[in-house]
């Protein structure tokens, strides 16, 4: 226990008036009278002729002294440790992070007790007490803001769910800090195990930092956690090999606990199993590992560990292997621009059809006449200047001089293309099917368009290069290149297909079938590593998805999957820190429990009002007797 103002303890000295009171004696005027018989007190009062007399025992002085001790405590504002927060307002931070998965020695997981302390410090709030809830992972989520309802906020904090995203503190504590400066008297209260990379903050004596610091509201660090042992993947990727113009794919594996680990591993590639070999890490180190032999036509690549440790989210990681062949272009044209276009390009093999089938290649790049084999195989398809094709494209009129105004800049087609110098003498005016979108054109007229029917990839240029100057800029063989690794998906979208648990992903997905609804069975959904579904909406270009909570394979109806990897060694890392870095310094951890002084000045002073009440009870009884 400790007072807030000590120096209030200087009251007590009004104690000595009291006694002094007491040591008086009163001067009586003198009265004759025939006998003093009944007057005992009297006498014995009169017998000293000094002005003090001697301190006998008194219950009203006890009582006196009582109550001024009490006052005098109450105003000096004590605080006394309880296991409850502090009065007044206290933002929760609840750490949800990937290493808040943790299994510890009795088997759950670390989110699960850190969501029963705080359940238990709800429970003890005062009556005018508030709190608010803030889950902090890869992002921020403010669970409830200030209130005293704990019904809310009980419910709260079971909303909040673990995730296999990596994070840091510093987001969330500067939003608490933001909450709590409209709060005169506030406490933030974070409730996790410390990982993670350390809240950003500056290191040199910066006088403006040193302010904020000082009226930064205090912060508590309630640490989950007891042991750490782990083993996990912490980076993964692949480059081209030497030499033979294949792929090598490498991984780093590191082991965060102080004993051997013997583990088995496990690299399958579209689900195939391509290695398996063992591996011996010594304590707390860790090892690299290189797979050669990879095949050619790439895949999304799984590494997997088979190993007994704390923490499953980074036992498994991805990454995406390149198509290493050449993209085999099936060409039906006699544009002498267009093939020498394709010749240059080394990673395209270019062959003109003649009779052979559509099977035959990855896609087609058409001009002019557009042969019925071409529509009919399957094949995602380039067409310049096409010809009418129903359900695809038809001429209505033409357009004199035209120039693209619209681009959108998003789509994979577009990339490092702006067309601002181009020049069109006259283009046909077309009307196109409502799955294929202009992606260049002006505000009324497309002139390019790109889309996808479910069932192959298509791009509309739909001008005759003989009547613009495209042949001849630097722009022309970059919009070929873009377009045939779109729509043989090999574009940059594709090689999102991993990414880093909690990162968003866009997914190039086929427009809606006309009429189509969220409901119908083109809908696109999403099932999720734990078999949940999301609903993806479909529209005009690229789709976001932001629910890459879990480590896992993402599967999307009418795209290929993709999928989400821990990769951090700050949450693999699992010990429970001791401490956080804040902006007021270091706060040290309280090891699954937490305490907190509150004043109890009100407490004290009702015992004064109590001490006082009996005072004058017993007085004015006496008076009475």
């Amino acid at each position: 226990m400790r007072l807030l103002s000590a120096g209030a303890l200087w009251w007590l000295l009004l104690s000595a008036v009291i006694i002094f009171f007491y040591l008086l004696k009163l001067k009586r005027s003198r009265r004759v009278v025939p006998s003093v018989f009944l007057w005992q007190r009297a006498l014995e009062e009169m017998e000293a002729n000094a002005p003090f007399k001697k301190l006998r025992r008194s219950l009203l002085l006890l009582l006196q002294l009582l109550a001024l001790a009490a006052l005098v405590f109450a105003l000096a504002r004590p605080l006394i440790n309880t296991r409850s927060l502090s009065s007044g307002s206290s933002i929760l931070i609840i750490d949800s992070t990937a290493s808040m998965g943790t299994r510890d020695e009795d088997g759950r997981p670390r989110l699960d007790r850190a969501r029963e302390l705080a359940r238990e410090m709800i429970d003890g709030l005062s009556g005018g007490d508030r709190a608010a809830i803030i889950e902090s992972s890869s992002r921020l989520t403010v669970r409830s803001p200030l209130t005293s309802d704990r019904a809310a906020l009980a419910s709260a904090i079971d909303l909040i769910e673990g995730t296999d995203a990596p994070g840091n503190l510093s987001d969330a504590l500067q939003l608490a800090e933001q909450i709590a400066k409209s709060e005169r008297d506030a406490a933030i209260v974070v409730i996790g195990d410390g990982g993670g990379p350390a809240p950003s903050g500056g290191t040199g004596p910066d006088i403006s930092s040193a302010l904020a610091a000082s009226k930064a509201p205090a912060v508590r660090f309630v640490r989950v956690g007891k042991r750490a042992e782990n083993v996990g993947i912490i980076a993964m990727n692949s480059r081209p090999a030497r030499g033979n113009g294949g792929r090598e794919m490498f991984a780093s594996i590191a082991n965060f606990s102080g004993l051997d680990r013997a583990i088995d591993l496990e690299l399958r590639v579209n689900g195939k199993l391509i290695d398996a070999r063992g591996l011996s890490i010594g304590p707390n180190g860790r090892s690299a590992v290189i797979f050669n032999s990879l095949p050619a036509g790439g895949g999304l690549a799984e590494l997997k560990l088979k190993v007994d440790d704390d923490l499953e989210a980074d036992n498994v990681a991805y990454t995406l292997l390149p198509d290493a062949r050449r993209l085999r272009v099936g060409v039906s044209a006699e544009n002498l621009f267009l093939l020498q276009a394709l010749a240059v390009n080394s990673e395209i093999d270019a062959l003109r059809m003649g009779s052979a089938p559509p099977a035959d290649f990855d896609c087609i790049v058409s001009e002019g006449q557009v042969r019925s084999d071409l529509l009919d195989g399957g094949k995602s398809l380039l067409l310049i200047n096409p010809s009418d094709v129903a359900g695809l494209v038809q001429a209505n009129g033409s357009i004199e001089h035209p120039e693209i105004t619209q681009l959108d800049g998003r789509h994979p087609v577009n990339s490092f293309l702006n067309y601002a110098d181009l020049h069109i003498e006259s283009a046909p005016k077309r009307e196109a099917a409502p799955w294929l979108k202009p992606v260049a054109g002006s505000a009324s007229d497309g002139l390019i368009w790109a889309g996808d029917d479910g069932r192959r990839r298509v791009v509309v240029v739909g001008f005759d290069l003989a009547k613009s100057d495209l042949p001849l800029k630097v722009e022309f063989p970059i919009l070929l290149a873009n377009s045939l690794a779109w729509l043989s998906g090999r574009d940059a979208l594709a090689s999102e297909r991993a990414v880093r648990a909690g990162q968003p992903i866009t997914i190039s997905l086929p427009a809606p079938a006309e009429g189509a609804s969220r409901k119908d069975e083109n809908a696109a959904t999403v099932k999720m590593p734990g078999g949940d579904e999301r609903v993806l909406p479909r529209g005009d270009g690229p789709a976001v998805f932001a629910e890459t909570m879990r480590v896992g394979t993402y599967e999307v109806k009418d795209a290929p999957p993709f999928a989400a990897s821990l990769l951090s060694e700050s949450e693999s890392d699992n010990a429970p820190r001791d401490s956080i870095r804040t902006r007021a310094g270091e706060a040290g951890g309280q090891v699954e429990t937490f305490s907190a002084e509150r004043e109890a000045w009100r407490w004290v002073a009702l015992l004064a009002l109590a001490v006082l009440s009996i005072e004058w009870w017993v007085y004015h009884r006496r008076i009475a007797a």
